[in-house]
């Protein structure tokens, strides 16, 4: 008897420790894909929020093409809702702070000055990836595209 009782905390503390170990905000839990393999995607955006508006809608937003390769890099296609002009910014994505952020550094258009962006991970599943800036100022919420 006692070494069942023993059994059942040990199995009740692993299982606590388990759940409250969560590295995303939304999950998952576990995954047997790394989280570099699973950032690597072609993304795009299902929904995103700017200072607390949805501006999803927004021609800028929902054109938006992110692809992220195995390596590091990184592209962004942006079209001008204007002119319907496609633009690509070219640069690179790395996982930091125990793989909990996420740094988006780009060239501009001229492809001469660098700007990074970090944000935190939310969630990070095979088909959806989360992020929002650390300032809390833009959340964008990314969904894979053939």
């Amino acid at each position: 008897m006692k070494n069942i009782v023993q059994l059942f905390i040990v199995i009740l503390v692993v299982s606590v420790a388990v759940s409250s170990c969560r590295k995303y905000e939304e999950g998952p839990n576990v995954s047997l894909r790394t989280k570099k393999a699973r950032v690597t995607n072609n993304w795009r955006i299902e929904s995103a929020t700017v200072d607390g508006t949805e501006v999803s809608l927004d021609p800028l937003w929902a054109k938006q093409k992110h692809y992220m390769y195995r390596d590091g890099k990184y592209i962004i296609t942006i079209v001008n809702p204007i002119t319907l002009e496609a633009r690509n910014l070219q640069g690179t994505w790395t996982l930091y702070d125990h793989d909990t952020k996420i740094a988006l550094t780009t060239k501009n258009f001229s492809g001469n000055i660098d700007s990074t962006n970090e944000f935190n991970i939310l969630k990070l599943y095979n088909k959806q990836f989360w992020i929002r800036k650390i300032d809390n100022s833009v959340e964008l919420h990314f969904t894979p595209f053939e």
